[in-house]
């Protein structure tokens, strides 16, 4: 008897748990689409085309299933942490969330999140991430593939344009979505005003246009080094390639120089440029300045100055050249 009562005891308590099951897991999941949908609407609505999420609310909008797909910015541009490619790929990214989220035949299948390493460490961890910034795209679920893997944006490959972020996402999501490059404002604006200051400048000075050509050699001299330095070192290149302005490489770590002598980014142009300004300098100094030193002391100390920083400089280029492309034969000094 005591046996047989027990046992249906057991049986209650089991049958208890089992529609307690029942009915709170359908509450739940009610809740989970509830918050997905409502962060979906907040996405959606934002006049940026993304919103900076935590740990949480990333889990909720890459929860499945979705009839949508998800692109998370992994990145550290904030707190006492902040990575230079970082901040070079944030205004790319924004460009393209912004006109995505205004192109309403692909609104609704794609949105964007941003997660700060300082809001989102768990999701750092949670992939294994030991750099950044980290672009990863969730596509939308289906009954056929249920559980798709996300798509990490390959930056060493790609760069970190827009245009190649929108390309990537166009051949990932089978969208058609036109990515134009808006207008720089900035740069509008300073040309107007550029141009108008030498107008004026060109009206006031005209009249002593002949003797400056005459008496300001100097000037004449230092402007064409300036263009030969200029258009030397790789700036028309990566006006008309669109070259990033660097790049990330192994651990996360910024690239300055590309490999190769046909790739290039923006900030090696800069570093090239000031190497040949001091290679021009110092040889100025050595064939101008220090013939000039009448102090035969001071005239030693300076050949032996500008030529120890000439050839330490041109040292540096070869030793740049090298580094990209190790088959490189030439070196100086190191």
């Amino acid at each position: 008897m005591r046996a047989s009562i027990l046992t249906l005891a057991k049986l209650g308590f089991l049958l208890l748990i089992s529609l307690f099951l029942f009915t709170s897991l359908p509450l739940a999941f009610a809740q989970k689409s509830k918050d997905q949908t409502s962060l979906f609407s907040r996405i959606q609505s934002s006049s940026s085309g993304f919103i900076d999420i935590d740990s949480k609310e990333f889990a909720t909008i890459t929860a499945q299933p979705r009839d949508y797909a998800v692109s998370a910015l992994l990145t550290i541009t904030t707190g006492g942490i902040k990575c230079p490619p970082c901040v070079a790929f944030q205004p790319e990214f924004e460009k393209v969330a912004s006109q995505w989220n205004h192109d309403k035949a692909v609104k609704s299948k794609h949105v964007f999140v941003k997660v700060e390493f300082s809001r989102g460490k768990s999701i750092f961890a949670q992939f294994q991430l030991q750099h950044a910034p980290v672009l990863l795209t969730f596509p939308a679920t289906s009954k056929r593939e249920p559980n798709l893997r996300h798509v990490s944006f390959d930056f060493s490959d790609r760069g970190f344009s827009a245009p190649n972020v929108a390309d990537h996402l166009n051949k990932l999501l089978k969208t058609n979505f036109k990515y134009k490059q808006p207008l720089n404002t900035k740069l509008i604006t300073a040309s107007i005003a550029g141009v108008i200051t030498l107008a004026g400048a060109v009206f006031f000075i005209s009249p002593h246009l002949p003797s400056l050509f005459k008496s300001s050699k100097p000037i004449w001299m230092l402007l064409c080094l300036g263009s030969m330095i200029l258009f030397t070192s790789g700036h028309m290149w990566n006006s008309i390639r669109g070259a990033p302005y660097v790049a990330m490489g192994a651990g996360g770590r910024p690239e300055y120089f590309a490999g190769g002598f046909q790739n290039q980014y923006g900030v090696e142009t800069q570093i090239v440029a000031a190497i040949y300004s001091l290679l021009a300098f110092s040889f100025i100094a050595l064939t101008v300045l220090v013939p000039a030193q009448r102090d035969a002391t001071r005239q030693r100390a300076g050949v032996y100055v500008w030529s120890a920083i000439f050839l330490g400089t041109f040292s540096l280029l070869l030793y740049i050249f090298r580094t990209k492309n190790p088959s490189y034969p030439f070196r100086l000094f190191f």
